[in-house]
């Protein structure tokens, strides 16, 4: 249960680590390449969790405070609206991730 979570924490802290040191380097398509992944992957938390081999709903609240600070990011470290788009972008994927994901088991076989 456990090692998805901290594979995934260990991905996300190493890409915003990696983002900070190129920002201050002026690596600048570096920093757009890791913003992008950690994009991604904040938007789409519960899908990553369960690549990784974990359940998709142990992403339900954190992804709000995620994409809170992703929403932060995008509006230049300021209090906006535009934050709550993001939440709500990250919010309607994970359901949609979790309701897709419900159906993925195969039907049973029956021998007869």
């Amino acid at each position: 249960m456990w090692k998805p979570i901290l594979v995934y924490t260990g991905i996300f802290v190493t890409l915003f680590v990696t983002h900070i040191i190129a920002a201050a380097n002026d690596f600048e398509l570096v920093f757009k390449i890791v913003v992008g992944l950690i994009t991604v992957q904040t938007l789409f938390a519960g899908f990553c969790l369960y690549s990784l081999g974990g359940n998709a709903m142990h992403a339900r609240w954190p992804v709000v405070g995620l994409s809170a600070g992703l929403g932060w990011a995008y509006a230049d470290m300021s209090l906006d609206w535009s934050i709550m788009i993001w939440m709500v972008a990250a919010i309607i994927l994970q359901i949609l991730t979790e309701k897709g994901l419900k159906y993925n088991t195969p039907a049973e076989r029956i021998d007869g």
